[in-house]
């Protein structure tokens, strides 16, 4: 069974922003579960990852290395940015989109972690894992962070929105708490570390 946990929501998003048909491509699918879903949906979807599994939706290719597959009407990346060469993918995406196209990103600010967050999780998932702010910026040090991937962003596409998002709950797989992770983060109790994006190309 595919795992939603990161694009779980950002679908509706998704559908909700392109006319139905509209061709769709999902950068870094992984396992091809929202290509499945946006497929299942209406749209016109294809992935590409380097390790997705063998479908004819998706494609076992990095995104700026893909031959030729056309231009979308939409482009998302769920999780994905942070991974990759921003200054090589970022221009694939521009090319593959049709004027107008549509980009809907759905990343993390690993650098916004903080005391705040760490105790927060050590109070709901008490495990063995150290999730002290020094352990977490070790962990993701070789990321790229929210900062250069909007500023990637905004030099190649229009804006249109960034919203905070929570983070922390999918993160651990405990889905319940996710609306008390955003009530906090609305009252400035805790940061976010999730961030979508949505914009356009002119």
């Amino acid at each position: 069974m595919a795992d939603d946990r990161w694009w779980r929501g950002f679908d509706a998003v998704i559908l909700a922003g392109v006319a139905a048909g509209s061709r769709v491509l999902d950068i870094g699918c992984g396992d091809g579960g929202l290509v499945a879903r946006l497929s299942a949906g209406g749209l016109d979807a294809v992935g590409v990852d380097p390790r997705a599994p063998a479908h004819p939706r998706l494609i076992r290719e990095a995104v700026e290395e893909v031959g030729p597959i056309g231009q979308f009407d939409a482009v998302c990346a769920v999780m994905a940015l942070h991974h990759t060469r921003l200054e090589a993918v970022v221009p694939a995406i521009a090319r593959l989109l049709r004027p107008n196209g549509r980009l809907f990103v759905h990343e993390l600010a690993w650098e916004a972690y903080d005391d705040r967050a760490a105790s927060w999780l050590a109070a709901h998932d008490p495990s063995d894992a150290d999730d002290s702010v020094t352990a977490w910026r070790l962990e993701h040090a070789d990321l790229h962070t929210s900062a250069a991937i909007r500023t990637t962003l905004t030099d190649a596409f229009q804006l249109d929105s960034e919203t905070e998002r929570p983070y922390l709950a999918r993160m651990r797989g405990i889905d319940e708490l996710e609306h008390a992770e955003q009530a906090l983060i609305a009252a400035g109790a805790l940061p976010a570390i999730g961030r979508w994006y949505l914009a356009h190309i002119g």
